[in-house]
This record gives C-alpha cells, sequence and structure tokens, in this order.
C-alpha cells in the first residue's frame, strides 16, 4: 500500500508558509508524517513545494520518497504521487494532507485492513456525522478518475458520485478530520498540541 503525502500547497489562507511551522516539538507539516511512517504503509510518496523539499528529503527513512512539484493545486500534487504509485505497481493509495496533524497510525491501519477484507472495493474513506474527509483510500480502479481531478479538486471529488462503490467507515471524533489553515487556527492548536495524543482520539 502506497501512501500520497500531500505537502506541495501554497498556504494563502495562513498567509505564510505554514509546513515549516514549529507546533509543539516539530514542524506542522510532519505530524501526519510520522504517523504514516509508523503506520502499515509500505512506502510514502511525499509531494513537497520548494520550500519543504530539502527537509523532507533530508528525512533518513527507507519508506519516504520525496518528490518537488512547481505547482502547488491538488489534483497535481495527486496526479504527481500517481505517476509515482503506477510505477511501483501500487494497487491502492492512501491519500493524506499534510496539515491534518491529528490523524493516527492506528486510524490509517484501520482503514487499510478493511480495504484488505475486500480489494474489489473501489476505496475506504473515514467519515464524520456522514460526511466524507481525508485520508481516504482509493484502488486502482479508480486512479483513471484521479486523472481526470482539475484545479484544488481533492480525491474526495472523486468519491462524491461512486458511494456504492466504495465503504464509509464512521469516526466519531471530529479532532482526526481537522486540518490547519489559518493564523487563528494554528495559534490555537499551537497552544494544546502537547496535551493531544492523536491515537488516543481514532476511536
Amino acid at each position: 500500500m502506497t501512501g500520497i503525502y500531500l505537502a506541495a500547497g501554497n498556504s494563502l489562507r495562513m498567509g505564510r508558509e505554514k509546513l515549516s511551522l514549529p507546533l509543539g516539538k516539530k514542524r506542522l507539516g510532519m505530524w501526519a508524517l510520522e504517523k504514516a511512517v509508523q503506520s502499515n504503509l509500505d512506502e510514502i510518496i511525499v509531494i513537497s513545494n520548494q520550500a519543504n523539499y530539502q527537509h523532507y528529503k533530508n528525512i533518513d527513512n527507507k519508506k519516504l520518497k520525496v518528490v518537488e512539484l512547481s505547482g502547488n493545486n491538488k489534483s497535481e500534487s495527486i496526479k504527481a504521487g500517481l505517476d509515482l504509485a503506477i510505477t511501483l505497481h501500487s494497487d491502492a493509495v492512501m491519500i493524506i494532507l499534510a496539515d491534518q496533524p491529528f490523524i493516527s497510525s492506528k486510524m490509517l491501519n484501520r482503514l487499510m485492513a478493511i480495504y484488505k477484507q475486500d480489494i474489489t472495493k473501489a476505496f475506504v474513506a473515514p467519515t464524520f456525522k456522514g460526511n466524507i474527509g481525508p485520508p481516504i483510500l482509493i484502488s486502482k480502479i479508480l486512479f483513471p478518475d484521479l486523472y481526470k481531478l482539475e484545479g484544488d479538486q481533492g480525491a474526495k471529488q472523486t468519491l462524491i458520485d461512486k458511494r456504492q462503490g466504495g465503504i464509509l467507515v464512521p469516526f466519531d471524533d471530529e479532532t482526526i478530520f481537522m486540518d490547519i489553515d489559518r493564523r487563528d487556527e494554528y495559534l490555537s492548536w499551537e497552544r494544546n498540541i502537547e496535551s493531544m495524543n492523536p491515537d488516543e482520539l481514532y476511536e
């Protein structure tokens, strides 16, 4: 199973490059990546912008494959990750957002375990109160649909009309779906991050 870690955004709502901002004892863009590395993913393709490319490239972990992307919209990042995943003969990918620090390795492993019970399913997606949110596991059945994405469309767009072909997995805690886009969100979580344990939120 291949992870595609989307870390090439332009951080327009933050007003500055956000993934290098300190969040607790590490960068904002490292929280979700560490959980991905700790999970059962076989490899993780990091799609990075120029600002963070060298930082990700210098991480000593055999699971990581880092790609620098000059564009910064979500669909370009997904397609760049998919290009490499296909060369690795991946049957499915897990699309993970770098600004979503409260995901957990338990959550990722649960989605993968559910998929492995029935690999004919097109996707496995977590939900909160019926709404799909990343990280999303997508089978190669839907790879052609991902290549049709444009602009800032994400993988969720591909699933909207295909719910019958996949599995929706409900989670009870909205925190694991939170992303950090704005300065006020960052400041709020930065004050409270030391008390957070993502693996305890996953249930």
